[in-house]
């Protein structure tokens, strides 16, 4: 009887785990739109600090929102890598219930930000998509071969500025010309990779959640973290693909443990499951918020 009953068990808990992860992406929605509310504009994807460091990401400026002004209120945004070792003391160890997945296998913290433990969020910005069938340039704003710091790991990656969260730019409703109800703004980023020995790696911000980026502008080729440019399908974990890596690759994904798909934060503030199956011109078009396509089913 055991046996028999242990399975729906574990289905009905991994349920209400898939549910939580679902509410927490509600939950982040309500924080970008309160955002936008106050600075008439979703916030910046990541951003250079005023010294030329490593400035915060997107992730910083929600917080207030996600009740955790406290939290927010420690940081110091003035000083110089703030996204980084400037405030590694006050994210040391610091858990946001909201950025974690419940049902993510991966370990929580990563042993980087000033000698630290700086929490890994299960969850990461959309800067757009690669380019595809239908898409022209000015759709994708300047996509380019990504060329910085270690390409030994993250080599032949593109980043793309189509999306809603991007490098030291913010964007408003009114720049959404295809709705929100039809672009992703923050996808899951929650499950482990492998590598060509089989062996599980996690690629999801290395430097936890406050990192942004050292570049100027919205385009460089220095890395970004905590945004992701969509060039795979859903629950692609191949670390050896161009633009994957754990240092950070700005093609590292959407990908979840839950099966048959991921969640994805819509414009509006809804919330979808989409399918690893997904059509990746649908996928595209929903990472791009001016192609002025058709979506279709998704």
């Amino acid at each position: 009887l055991i046996a028999l009953l242990l399975p729906a068990v574990q289905q009905a808990r991994e349920a209400a785990r898939r549910s939580n992860c679902k509410n927490n992406l509600k939950q982040i929605g309500l924080a970008h739109h309160n955002y936008h509310d106050n600075f008439k504009c979703f916030p910046l994807g990541v951003r250079r600090d005023h010294a030329g460091g490593w400035g915060v990401s997107w992730w910083v400026g929600v917080l207030p929102y996600m009740d955790q002004a406290p939290l927010y209120n420690k940081l110091n945004l003035e000083v110089n890598h703030s996204g980084y070792v400037g405030n590694g003391g006050v994210a040391n160890r610091v858990t946001v219930p909201l950025m974690v997945c419940p049902s993510s296998p991966m370990t929580t913290f990563t042993h980087d930000t000033g000698g630290g433990w700086t929490l890994r969020p299960h969850y990461v910005g959309i800067s757009g998509a690669t380019n595809g069938n239908g898409f022209t340039n000015a759709s994708i704003h300047n996509e380019y071969a990504y060329t910085g710091c270690c390409t030994s790991v993250v080599a032949g990656g593109i980043k793309a500025r189509g999306g809603v969260l991007l490098q030291n730019k913010c964007i408003s409703r009114k720049d959404i010309i295809d709705g929100t109800t039809n672009v992703i703004v923050v996808s899951e980023c929650s499950n482990y990779f492998w590598d060509v020995s089989d062996n599980p790696v996690q690629v999801n911000s290395n430097h936890g959640w406050m990192m942004g980026t050292a570049d100027s502008g919205e385009t460089g080729q220095n890395r970004t973290f905590n945004l992701t440019t969509i060039r795979y399908p859903p629950n692609t974990i191949d670390n050896t693909l161009p633009g994957v890596g754990n240092n950070d690759g700005p093609n590292n994904g959407i990908y979840s443990p839950h099966v048959g798909g991921v969640h994805a934060l819509l414009g509006d503030g809804s919330v979808r499951f989409l399918s690893e199956n997904i059509d990746m011109q649908t996928l595209r078009r929903l990472a791009t918020r001016d192609d002025g396509q058709p979506l279709g089913e998704f």
